[in-house]
């Protein structure tokens, strides 16, 4: 007589006579019911991301039995002891016991089955089921647990009853008798020696395709996903037949994003440039046009035409850019639109341009399923991370899945990517082969232009489209060098004559002083970097962005590079700290900005700092002057120049990079066998580190509160963690709302 009158899959009050959600059975069918409506709803874009050798009829299989099968390792001794006695810690994970039942207990039996496919066709169930928590291989060191064996309870009467889910729809044989196995865990502790295990991870050493790869990837990331819906919406009582179709139908009908269009002319029309983004037959098409042309319009455009019966993820490169996009064309669209980056509930609360939550949004929050945010919403506003962090595995990115499959994609701002976020863009557009892309930019580096296009050849090559000629064509500036008395000088003559004047430093602590000497000269100053507080950042943000509204007063906002993209704004003056001649355009962007034919030439003046910080290291600062003075050499002549003018200069001075890219490793696809999150970031180590002063420690939410701040140099600190937020000791920040936060003079801080 068994020990467990029942098979549990979740804990519950009263494990004699546990809800039917609770049980293993009723889980395992509520992960099934959900694993097929998502099937239902993907399965014509998943059609186009298959391998050709692969039927329909084959996916639905996998997918089901992937669900099916998924948790019958909870069947065992350690796990339903653990969930009736909470001080129990089991020694082995349940995906490791699905694993090596499904290759010992239900071995015979399931023959028949995996015979009807490719090798490979096993392989992608076990990699899935192994994989859906993100926690395989178990490394887990096994000491303090239950009991050093483990029993999978295959003659638990209930295990029957699970079998008989799959037996019909599979077309599997009569039933077997079941038996208990007992497993030594010492067979976990070293994967590579012990026969069971080698006799599994044998599956690894395939060599799949990259298609098949991709089939498994697509696998993982459904199952993921019915698991997820199997196990949260019926401890909500939601009904998942009833509930989640219409969660996951919202797609876009034919003149939805048309509307954008509407609500930004009127009665006007897109200009020619923007009618040819949105006309383009491409699948894949380079956006390359001067800041204020229209390109982001040009992107709804482009939607408009290519999301029918899809999704639209449009992603920026940070957080402020992508809420300031967010807010600018989608407040009130007509359909469901979600903003989604790390910091969203602090900007849904303190931004007032954000528009309000729909009611499937506030619904979604209330159920406490942000996890599931993404999946009703027909266009979604975000980061870049957000989308291409499922390559590295993050749960944000595999739980937007259903979204993501049948989606379309702008990038904006490529330019600004790094490295290695451009490299894993690069990664996406080799496996998203059939979604629609369109990339844009002001100006982009050739060696990036040439990777896209090499990549791209896989995707039925890559358009590039310019932005309109008579707008890139006119002349609207004068540059030149200046010392920064000169600078000062002008900046007072634009200031006295109602004007206004953007002034862009590369370092904090540069920016600072700037505005200090400014306030100092009594002037109308207003500085803006990123060392505040979160929810003073947006203040800081709004104010600047709304004080150079043409009918405001005369003001000089100082700020760092959180200028250069995506904010709307136009200066009578720009002055500027040398920086990467492409970040030097963007900046460029945020003068005499609105005019396609300005009737004036505004002025820029480019002042070159003591070091590099933080573009280039010590030792390499000779060659980074040395582009920009090149570029420098072609412009800064106090003669009329245009957006294309910059552009031209840039591509015939810039230095050839004969250069491969490295494609990254992805944790999502390139490594069936294991599944752990987040293994590889998609982002440099950063230079500072979110801190909370111990002043603002009582304040809720506490994300409201943090401060990006160079990490401490003192080699003497010791400060305590609260989650991912250090805790600066009173006094040893100082800090005010209107000019940000500064270490206390006593440590040895540099601040860049």
């Amino acid at each position: 007589m068994t020990a467990f009158r029942h098979l549990l899959a979740k804990s519950t009050e009263n494990p004699d006579k546990p809800p039917e959600a609770a049980t293993l059975k009723g889980h395992i069918s509520q992960v099934i019911a959900a694993a097929e409506i998502i099937d239902h709803c993907l399965e014509s874009s998943l059609k186009k991301m298959l391998p050709a050798e692969v039927s329909m009829e084959m996916w639905h299989e996998a997918l089901f039995c992937a669900a099916w099968l998924h948790d019958i390792g909870k069947a065992n001794d350690h796990f339903q002891t653990m969930l009736r006695n909470s001080k129990i810690r089991q020694g082995v994970r349940h995906e490791a016991i699905s694993l090596i039942a499904i290759e010992t207990v239900l071995k015979d039996w399931l023959e028949d089955f995996w015979d009807r496919y490719p090798v490979w066709f096993k392989a992608a169930i076990l990699f899935s089921i192994s994989g859906h928590h993100l926690k395989f291989p178990d490394n887990r060191k096994r000491n303090n647990i239950f009991k050093s064996d483990v029993i999978f309870l295959g003659k638990h009467p209930q295990m029957k009853d699970i079998m008989e889910i799959g037996k019909e729809r599979l077309r599997l044989p009569f039933i077997p008798e079941l038996r208990d196995q007992r497993y030594s865990l010492v067979i976990f502790d070293n994967m590579e020696v012990k026969e069971l295990i080698r006799k599994i991870r044998r599956h690894y050493d395939l060599q799949f395709s990259a298609e098949v790869k991709l089939f498994i990837a697509m696998l993982k990331n459904s199952l993921m996903c019915a698991d997820l819906a199997g196990s949260a919406l019926p401890v909500r009582h939601i009904n998942i037949e009833q509930w989640l179709p219409d969660l996951l139908q919202s797609v876009f009908k034919p003149d939805d994003l048309k509307q954008i269009i509407t609500q930004r002319l009127g009665q006007g029309r897109l200009k020619k440039f923007q009618r040819q983004v949105a006309e383009t037959g491409k699948s894949t098409v380079l956006v390359e046009a001067g800041c204020g042309a229209g390109k982001t319009l040009a992107a709804y455009g482009w939607a408009a035409n290519k999301a029918t019966s899809r999704k639209l993820f449009f992603c920026y490169p940070t957080t402020a850019t992508a809420s300031e996009g967010f807010s600018s064309y989608l407040y009130d669209p007509g359909f469901e639109a979600l903003l989604v980056h790390s910091r969203v509930k602090i900007d849904y609360h303190l931004l007032k341009n954000i528009p309000h939550k729909s009611p499937a949004q506030r619904e979604i929050q209330y159920l406490g399923l942000e996890a599931i945010d993404t999946w009703p919403a027909t266009a979604v506003v975000c980061t870049a991370h957000t989308v291409l962090g499922m390559l590295q595995n993050t749960r944000r990115g595999i739980y937007a899945w259903p979204s993501l499959a049948r989606a379309v994609f702008v990038f904006d701002e490529v330019h600004a990517f790094s490295d290695l976020l451009f490299s894993h863009l690069l990664r996406f557009l080799l496996i998203y082969k059939h979604a629609p892309v369109l990339l844009m930019t002001a100006t982009l580096p050739e060696y990036r232009k040439k990777a896209l296009l090499q990549i791209c050849e896989q995707r039925g090559g890559m358009e590039i489209i310019s932005g309109p000629e008579e707008r890139e064509q006119a002349k609207r500036y004068i540059l030149s060098r200046s010392k920064e008395e000169e600078a000062w000088e002008l900046c007072r003559k634009v200031i006295s004559s109602g004007g206004k004047v953007l002034w862009i430093c590369n370092t904090v602590g540069q920016a600072m002083k700037i505005a200090r000497l400014a306030d100092s000269s009594g002037l109308p100053v207003q500085p803006y970097h990123s060392r505040y507080r979160y929810r003073d950042r947006l203040e800081r943000q709004r104010t600047v962005i709304d004080g150079f509204l043409p009918h405001k007063p005369a003001m000089l906002a100082v700020t760092t590079q959180v200028a250069e993209m995506s904010l709307d704004m136009s200066a009578d003056l720009l002055i500027t700290e040398y920086a990467p001649v492409p970040n030097l355009i963007q900046r460029l962007g945020r003068l005499n900005r609105f005019e396609d034919q300005p009737d004036t030439l505004s002025k820029a003046l480019f002042l070159r700092p003591e070091n590099a910080l933080p573009y280039a290291r010590t030792g390499e600062e000779e060659q980074f002057w040395n582009g920009i003075e090149t570029w420098l050499d072609q412009v800064a002549d106090l003669q009329p120049k245009s957006q294309q003018d910059l552009s031209y200069a840039f591509i015939a001075g810039a230095t050839v990079e004969c250069r491969d890219w490295d494609i990254p490793y992805c944790d999502w696809i390139d490594d069936p066998w294991s599944s752990q999150t987040s293994k590889h970031a998609i982002m440099e180590p950063a230079y500072t580190v979110e801190i909370v002063r111990e002043e603002d420690i009582h304040h809720r939410p506490m994300a409201e509160m943090v401060i990006p701040m160079p990490f401490p140099r003192d080699k003497n600190w010791a400060w305590q963690n609260q989650g991912r937020y250090l805790i600066a000791p009173a006094g040893a920040i100082h800090y005010d709302p209107f000019w940000g936060g500064e270490y206390a003079e006593e440590l040895d801080f540099e601040i860049i």
